[in-house]
């Protein structure tokens, strides 16, 4: 019975993560020129992977209309380098002003990859002023940015990075600032208009996962800090639903502590939950002693040692270990005391 009921708890915790309604990528404004590669199927695959776990999500490289935004609750723009027309800068705004969310996602001042006179600063300042901010004119580079607001979007997120990126001055008293460089200018700023939310960071690449076409000059921001946590935080938020931290569903399992029950016998605890099923001497090993049985309860593991240990310290080594959402670890050595 109490298996059953896990069961069910597991089911409503991704029923609950589940829309209606999905989220639109645009890929229609020169989102691939030069070096940027900023689509779900290029250095952005892996956030739209993230993504499809929860939402329907699709892009498009059609003109952004009010008929094609009203079928999605979240539109992400991921730096453009070819402008928008007139229609489709009043189609975002209404967009979010009828109760849509939208990610305005920049980069740094020059960003031109075209050479057609636009870079993305200039193409969004031509109209995210009517909702009450602008992307500045610079460029700047900060890893780690630790000054991590309290905001909707920032749960469990505890650093960042901007690769050159532009930084965003607030116009309105219904704009906020999610994260901050060391000089307090404005990185990421969420805010409101209407009914609906909308989230600009001033960077692009905490969201490139480095898959992209090779030759291109690609980074994976995605797997560095918490960017990717950000991400997912950001488009939850703006479906419309409250803050959350989504990094349980994103991050691969870590080793807590390691605790000796005994001479012979160990226990592992990771920060959250994992499969059972772990295979002794294939994802687990112990420098200098070998593993006869291994044994998984929720977030722990028990280890059973073919011989005792002595006095001193050792080291465990964890690989491949897989939480609920498919979340695997990498190596990882963790030291203990006996």
């Amino acid at each position: 019975m109490k298996k059953f009921l896990t069961v069910i708890m597991i089911f409503l915790l991704f029923f609950s993560f589940v829309f209606a309604t999905g989220v639109l990528f645009d890929a229609g404004h020169a989102q691939t020129t030069g070096n940027a590669d900023w689509v779900i199927n290029g250095a952005y695959s892996d956030f739209g992977q993230a993504l499809g776990r929860f939402f329907k999500v699709d892009q498009t490289t059609a003109n952004l209309t009010p008929q094609l935004l009203q079928k999605y609750s979240v539109l992400v723009i991921p730096e453009p380098n070819d402008p928008f027309t007139w229609e489709e800068q009043d189609a975002i705004v209404n967009f979010i002003k009828n109760g849509g969310g939208v990610f305005f996602i920049a980069d740094h001042e020059g960003a031109d990859r075209n050479r057609n006179g636009w870079d993305a600063v200039s193409i969004f300042d031509e109209f995210v002023t009517k909702i009450g901010f602008e992307f500045e004119h610079d460029n700047m580079s900060q890893y780690p940015i630790e000054d991590v607001l309290k905001s909707p979007i920032t749960g469990g997120v505890n650093s960042i990075g901007e690769w050159n990126g532009s930084t965003i001055k607030l116009l309105s008293k219904d704009v906020y600032p999610a994260a901050e460089l060391y000089t307090h200018q404005i990185y990421v700023a969420y805010g409101y208009y209407g009914k609906g939310r909308f989230v600009a960071i001033g960077d692009s690449s905490p969201f490139d996962d480095g898959s992209g076409v090779p030759g291109k000059e690609l980074y994976d921001g995605w797997h560095t800090g918490d960017d990717s946590v950000l991400a997912v935080n950001t488009v939850y938020w703006l479906s419309g639903n409250g803050a959350t931290d989504t990094s349980r569903y994103l991050l691969p399992p870590e080793v807590v502590k390691v605790t000796p029950e005994s001479s012979i016998t160990l226990k592992i605890v990771f920060n959250k939950d994992i499969q059972p099923g772990i295979k002794p001497g294939v994802n687990v090993g112990i420098i200098g002693k070998q593993i006869t049985s291994l044994t998984v309860s929720a977030s722990a593991a028990f280890v059973q040692l073919s011989s005792y240990l002595m006095s001193g310290n050792y080291y465990l080594i964890t690989r491949g270990i897989e939480d609920l959402y498919g979340n695997v670890s990498p190596l990882a050595k963790v030291e203990f005391s006996y």
